[in-house]
């Protein structure tokens, strides 16, 4: 009897190993794929190349509007990534990419009323949706951020 109980517990064991190891490799195929999709909008959708360069290193085209920040060194945590790539940086050149900010406050607390001349505009590229702004700050921070 006790082989028997012992062999069962061996495979509970066992097959509680084999889904903790698909559910873990499943999360790594996910987030590689989330990477994946955050570098094609940085470098073709979003085009954030264009100002930060292909290497992040704010040396993007020679006719980029130039002064772009070097994501190696920035020291946004992932919610402000997110709040600079979907609101823009008020008076600077980085636009908003959501299509929507500004046309209420949920952009530092401000409509685009407020901020006069100093409104970020819009992106030379298009738009992008809540979850390909996430999906890009999680590129910038896999990728350049303290690299």
């Amino acid at each position: 009897m006790s082989s028997v109980l012992s062999q069962n517990m061996l495979t509970k064991a066992w097959t509680a190993v084999v889904a903790a190891a698909v559910i873990l490799l499943g999360f790594g195929a996910a987030q590689a794929q989330d990477v994946s999709f955050g570098e094609r909008l940085f470098r073709d959708k979003a085009d954030c190349q264009f100002c930060h360069g292909i290497d992040g290193d704010g040396r993007g085209d020679p006719r980029s509007p130039g002064r772009a920040a070097n994501l190696h060194e920035t020291h946004l945590n992932r919610e402000q990534l997110v709040e600079v790539i979907a609101c823009g940086r008020p008076g600077t050149e980085m636009p908003h990419f959501d299509k929507y900010a500004y046309e209420d406050t949920n952009c530092y607390g401000l409509g685009g009323k407020d901020l006069g001349n100093d409104a970020p505009h819009y992106p030379h590229s298009t738009s992008l949706t809540r979850r390909e702004i996430e999906a890009v700050a999680d590129y910038v921070i896999k990728t350049f951020v303290g690299k």
